[in-house]
């Protein structure tokens, strides 16, 4: 295979990790990445109806992705010779990273980061507008829209330093004068013989007042400009895709979230499209789901109601792989059949692919790119042995994240004794009957926030909520990661005739752990039988409290503490930290491949690491031929 063409296939593979390296102004890049695309579960058509939207799923979902292609679609009703598959009106698209509207040197200053937000809005919109008319066009369209003077004089204020949505203060002086005056007069002349005398008597006076008068610039006169500028250039509404959501950490979550209620139902015309990460987003308490903005998710698990069971959604997901792949190839790498790529068992190949993944496209995209690494040492095929490769890679890229946060206490510690007690369950389980599946979860919902960590580092996978057990009950449905259960020669539930075996039921095992997760400012009852967990406002103000499955008396659980690092950081640098944490000097990696394995941008893992980590001496630096390489291991204690 020619060097050219391995390195192409290799390309392709690479592309499916992230997709926020494409440029907004690269109508080619946008248009290749609407051309591959696959949409599992529909999810474009309601990305781009007019409804305020947060589009959720763990990280390497594809949601970056579905955004872009969101913002495609708009862009081109109103440039571009090609039209939209969903639109007929026209819509302006506005996409803000918000992991980038941080001040470069005053990080923590989230004022100057809704300064920067807004600047955004304005200098996007502008650009849009320009792109749309020509040169001579758009300075008619300028002269005939003072609603753009006012906006360009917001931008204005804010690069003078001011905060735009709080006040603009005016001096201004006010003067009051006096004057008091008498004049009278008698004279005398040799004609007339007359005396004359005059008298006068003059009192001014002045007063001068200073005081600051304040007018507001609200936010919906800022977006009522924005409309008046879209009714002028006949463009039907505007939307907003805010991305990043979840890197900002939970303070400026809080304060973001009131700003963003100003533009959710601004009856402007302006929807507004967020990307958030599952279990690491908060809105506040202004904000209400389903009343001010409505979901959008990706995650499998919300799907297989919809789709008609557990094994059916398995199997949507299992088809679409080959799809997303090969569109990939037929882009970056000529036209290449994936046909033409394999060998041995392709089914099997593709239902692996799908039982590691479920449904995280950054996951499929590092097991190809691993796998097509071991192929490059054979023959530029990929079989079972190549693809297990690849699994296995991905799977300890993973573990790595996880194990450097727990050195660093960013996870609290008693995580791993939870991990500990799910795998000697399995295992024990396994060992019973080695020819029974092992590999599946069920667990009480109220303790589904036991196993939000695991979810979020791929080491166990949400399949279904709310699934009815044979023997009773309703239960919420995981998976052990596919790779982990090949290590531990854990067989892997394949029907739904499995899945819902008393075996899986796990609560005893984590009924262990009820006292690190009860809310410290209400109290929490644990029946003794069932292991059911009440909260003090479920249950009635009798002196002695009972189950309401079996009316045994409640046990009260008393919460305890557990130590933490001290920073308040959000998911992504979580696991940045803690996969740097885990190298070692010669294993140190780039910001280019620490954004591959956590999902992120490079910009973000450089900026961080030199400015942040690197100066803390939470990480050392080795620089190579003007690159900089991350590790950390030698100062994990």
């Amino acid at each position: 295979m020619e060097i050219k063409l391995k390195t192409k296939i290799k390309n392709a593979f690479d592309s499916i990790l992230r997709a926020d390296y494409l440029s907004l102004d690269d109508f080619d890049e946008l248009e290749n990445l609407s051309n591959y695309f696959v949409d599992f579960f529909n999810s474009i058509g309601s990305i781009l109806q007019k409804q305020d939207n947060y589009i959720s799923g763990r990280r390497g979902t594809g949601k970056t992705t579905a955004l872009l292609k969101g913002y495609f679609e708009c862009l081109k009703t109103i440039k571009g010779k090609e039209k939209s598959e969903y639109l007929n009106r026209k819509v302006l698209p506005i996409y803000i990273d918000l992991s980038n509207c941080g001040d470069i040197f005053d990080k923590d200053n989230f004022e100057l980061f809704e300064i920067h937000f807004v600047r955004q809005i304005i200098d996007s919109l502008g650009r849009q507008l320009e792109s749309i008319y020509d040169a001579k066009s758009y300075g008619i369209f300028r002269k005939n829209n003072p609603a753009i003077d006012d906006l360009e004089y917001i931008e204005k204020i804010l690069i003078e330093g001011k905060t735009v949505f709080q006040s603009k203060s005016t001096d201004i002086t006010a003067k009051n004068a006096s004057r008091l005056a008498d004049e009278a007069g008698l004279s005398v002349s040799p004609e007339s013989f007359k005396l004359s005398m005059q008298s006068k008597d003059e009192v001014s006076s002045e007063k001068s007042k200073t005081y600051s008068q304040t007018k507001g610039l609200n936010v919906q006169e800022f977006l009522n400009k924005i409309n008046e500028i879209l009714k002028k250039a006949k463009i039907d509404s505007v939307y907003l895709f805010l991305d990043e959501y979840s890197d900002l950490n939970q303070e400026y979550q809080a304060k973001f979230s009131k700003l963003l209620k100003s533009f959710l139902g601004s009856k402007t015309n302006l929807f507004v499209k967020v990307g958030v990460i599952t279990d690491r987003f908060d809105f506040g308490d202004k904000i209400i789901i389903g009343r001010d903005i409505f979901p959008i998710p990706l995650d499998l698990n919300e799907h297989v109601e919809r789709l008609g069971g557990l094994s059916p959604t398995l199997k949507k997901l299992e088809n679409a792989i080959p799809d997303l792949i090969q569109k990939r190839l037929e882009i970056y790498a000529d036209n290449i059949a994936l046909t033409n790529l394999l060998k041995g068992n392709k089914t099997e190949f593709f239902t692996r692919i799908a039982r590691e993944s479920i449904g995280v496209t950054r996951t499929i995209g590092l097991i190809l790119q691993n796998a097509w690494k071991q192929a490059e040492v054979n023959d530029y095929k990929l079989g079972l042995s190549e693809l297990n490769y690849g699994i296995r890679s991905a799977r300890k890229t993973y573990e790595k994240q996880y194990s450097g946060a727990l050195k660093r206490k960013l996870i609290p510690g008693f995580y791993n004794d939870i991990w500990n007690a799910i795998i000697t369950k399995a295992v024990s389980e396994k060992n019973k009957h080695p020819d029974r599946p092992a590999s599946h979860i069920l667990i009480d919902p109220n303790r589904s926030k036991y196993f939000n960590i695991f979810k979020e580092n791929f080491l166990i996978h949400l399949l279904e909520e709310g699934r009815a057990s044979k023997y009773g009950g309703h239960y919420d449905l995981y998976s052990i990661d596919y790779d982990i259960c090949l290590d531990l020669n854990i067989k892997y539930a394949e029907n739904k005739d499995e899945y819902t075996a008393i075996r899986f039921v796990y609560d005893t095992v984590l009924s262990e752990f009820d006292s690190y997760f009860t809310d410290t400012k209400l109290k929490s009852y644990k029946c003794p039988e069932c292991n059911r967990i009440y909260q003090e406002d479920e249950l009635p103000p009798a002196k002695v409290k009972r189950c309401f499955e079996d009316d045994s008396k409640l046990e009260e659980v008393i919460h305890q503490e557990f130590e933490v690092y001290g920073g308040n950081l959000a998911e992504v640098e979580v696991k940045i930290l803690g996969l740097i944490a885990t190298l070692e000097k010669e294993d140190a990696m780039s910001a280019v491949e620490v954004a591959n394995a956590v999902g992120c941008t490079r910009q973000k893992v450089s900026a961080w690491c030199s400015r942040v980590l690197e100066p803390k001496g939470e990480i050392e630096i080795d620089k190579k031929e003007s690159r900089n390489y991350y590790y950390g291991e030698n100062n994990v204690a």
